[in-house]
């Protein structure tokens, strides 16, 4: 896989294929009005086009006549560590386990997107010796467009990148990073330096979900993936996710998800 690329959907390989030959890098696609995207194991249907953010062990599948640009970089070329937290913007587009990043674009966003995309292809096939720092500045350009629109799209438009923004941000990012090993949300509350009872009431107010529906959601979403996507056994896959009690894993899912994990993978397979 290269550090940066862009797979045309007219051209791409199978539709199994493309999400699992994109492990490892993030991703950003552009599917034009009328594709329907699967991503996490929900379908998306584009009333408009739409641009996705997909982080590094994001599968997503495409049906087959979708139309679109699907834009790849590995983080050795763009890391979206640095260069988000400089734009004041980390863990919206990314890292963000309280939505699927989709933004809808009107007629001018898709002018400026599909200009965005058509330079980055036309560097790619240049390759001088400022090719890739220009593939930078678009992919950061892409970025902060497309953060002013997320934004601007929220279900209170006023909102903006201010300190209540930035808690919960924090909070996406601290669950994104150790979901599995802290399973408590006085882990979390502790990793932020606030008592248990002001972070369940700022996020709960924020996002209108407790804080631990979003922490086993995000367990549990990995749980789906590793049933689906890998070979790991149920035992293999609890371990994985910080459960050292197999039984009580199997008990929680079903819980959760009203089947045991073996009977997820089978309806799945």
């Amino acid at each position: 896989m290269e550090l940066v690329g862009i797979t045309d959907l007219q051209h791409r390989e199978a539709l199994t294929d493309i999400g699992k030959t994109h492990l490892g890098v993030l991703k950003i696609l552009y599917a034009c009005k009328g594709a329907c995207v699967e991503v996490d194991f929900e379908t998306y249907s584009c009333e408009q086009d739409t641009v996705f953010f997909f982080n590094e062990d994001q599968l997503f599948g495409i049906d087959e006549a979708a139309r679109g640009e699907l834009l790849y970089f590995h983080s050795d070329f763009y890391c979206i560590e640095i260069h988000d937290k400089e734009l004041a913007c980390d863990g919206i587009l990314y890292s963000n386990v309280l939505s699927l990043p989709q933004i809808g674009l009107g007629s001018k966003q898709t002018l400026l997107f599909t200009n965005l995309f058509q330079q980055i292809k036309e560097e790619l096939i240049n390759k001088d010796m400022w090719s890739q720092e220009k593939i930078r500045i678009l992919i950061k350009f892409i970025i902060i467009e497309s953060t002013r629109l997320w934004v601007s799209q929220s279900k209170d438009e006023r909102q903006r990148i201010v300190e209540k923004r930035e808690f919960t941000r924090r909070f996406s990012q601290m669950v994104d990073k150790y979901y599995t090993s802290k399973h408590k949300v006085s882990e979390y509350a502790a990793l932020m330096n606030v008592s248990t009872a002001t972070l369940n009431k700022r996020i709960s107010s924020d996002e209108e979900q407790s804080p631990s529906c979003i922490i086993v959601g995000r367990i549990m979403l990995e749980a789906k993936r590793l049933l689906v996507y890998t070979d790991k056994s149920v035992k293999e896959i609890a371990h994985s996710l910080g459960y050292t009690d197999t039984s009580y894993f199997n008990r929680y899912f079903k819980i959760q998800n009203g089947c045991t994990p073996l009977e997820f993978r089978d309806r799945r397979s």
